[in-house]
């Protein structure tokens, strides 16, 4: 999920909101950036700490519910297929969904003690206000990652992430939709691909 590869140009990359039925809104540059930045700071306070890898896990994941508009982007991930998916598989998905981010930042962030986070420009791809930071930690190239932030409902929210010029929601979306074309356009298969991975990464922590 958000540390996972990136595959596909940045070409690809569409504004959420139009493709959502959830009111959103564009979030001006400062406002962007100080969330951002309150957010950064938030998640180099928790990698850096010297609390337990549970507490830190525990930590992690209130920050996901409270900075990233995971149903939002889960929805968008789902695509076309949120048309015939049954409410109980769709609960599942989303309930899945949120599992599977916090398992994977989670899972990868142990690598990332000693990380800095600093908060460059800004600019704006269609209703996403994209901001630009530098994310480095000891003895690896510092990364250029973009947090693209909307308003959701009211609130700032983190709907997508880019790197390498390459969008998260978008290699999310095409992976998803490869694994349910490939299995006859079956919900069902994705939703056990996605308690897979779970389980792979629940077996490593």
């Amino acid at each position: 999920m958000f540390f996972r590869r990136f595959l596909l140009p940045a070409a690809t990359a569409l504004p959420l909101c139009l493709a959502s039925p959830w009111a959103c809104a564009q979030v001006p540059a400062d406002a962007a950036k100080a969330f951002i930045a309150q957010a950064g700071q938030q998640l180099v306070g928790v990698v850096n700490s010297d609390a337990s890898a549970a507490q830190k896990a525990s930590e992690l994941t209130q920050l996901v519910d409270q900075d990233v508009a995971v149903d939002q982007v889960a929805d968008y991930v789902l695509g076309r297929y949120k048309n015939v998916v049954t409410p109980a598989q769709h609960s599942q998905y989303l309930a899945l969904f949120h599992q599977l981010l916090a398992y994977n930042i989670t899972y990868q962030i142990r690598a990332f003690q000693g990380v800095t986070f600093v908060v460059n420009g800004s600019s704006v791809i269609g209703n996403d206000t994209v901001v630009d930071t530098t994310v480095a930690r000891p003895g690896q190239s510092p990364a250029e990652v973009g947090w693209a932030v909307d308003e959701v409902d009211g609130a700032p929210k983190i709907v997508d992430v880019i790197v390498a010029g390459t969008s998260l929601r978008i290699t999310e979306r095409n992976d998803y939709a490869s694994v349910v074309t490939s299995n006859g356009g079956q919900i069902s298969a994705l939703l056990s691909a996605m308690q897979g991975q779970i389980d792979r990464i629940a077996a490593n922590q």
